[in-house]
């Protein structure tokens, strides 16, 4: 048996607005919408493609599980690169809400940095450009936190390729 390993692909900071509350929606659940109003992506040395992008467009669609101790995650995001090719950035995942993930969400004035660990996504990119267009075939994971500064509230992600 052979159990998959990781290697680092690239990293993401995204700068966010703060939640709307869409409200209780049909299925039972909370939905909450955060608009994404900057982001980078850098790949890490060594890897192929290496990629330089930035925001064109994106939001995250919330869902809060009944008892709000996990969030859904549903990002989309279109990506402009260095070199002008569009991507699609997708990711799918769950936040375990603790405090200091309850302080950055509701905007307590004494909210902090957290700890990675508590932030799980699979991202996925699809493109129609030949040179990134082996990204659709690869499959990823990747470990976030918040992050408080002086520019406000941002998502970071560590991305890792997953290798059989």
């Amino acid at each position: 048996m052979s159990f998959p390993t990781l290697r680092p692909f690239c990293t993401v900071i995204a700068a966010i607005d703060p939640p709307r509350n869409v409200g209780t929606l049909n299925r039972g659940n909370r939905q909450v919408f955060v608009n994404i109003t900057s982001l980078a992506l850098k790949t890490v040395e060594g890897v192929s493609p290496q990629i330089d992008a930035s925001l064109v467009m994106g939001g995250d669609w919330i869902h809060a599980d009944p008892d709000n101790g996990h969030l859904r995650l549903d990002v989309r995001s279109v990506l402009k690169t260095a070199d002008d090719a569009t991507i699609t950035f997708t990711y799918t995942g769950i936040i375990t809400v603790n405090e200091a993930i309850g302080k950055v969400l509701s905007g307590a004035p004494d909210a902090k940095t957290c700890e990675f660990g508590n932030i799980l996504s699979v991202p996925a990119f699809q493109t129609g450009d030949e040179k990134y267009k082996e990204l659709e075939n690869k499959v990823f994971v990747a470990s976030g936190r918040f992050v408080i500064d002086s520019e406000g509230t941002k998502v970071e992600y560590a991305v890792s390729e997953v290798l059989a």
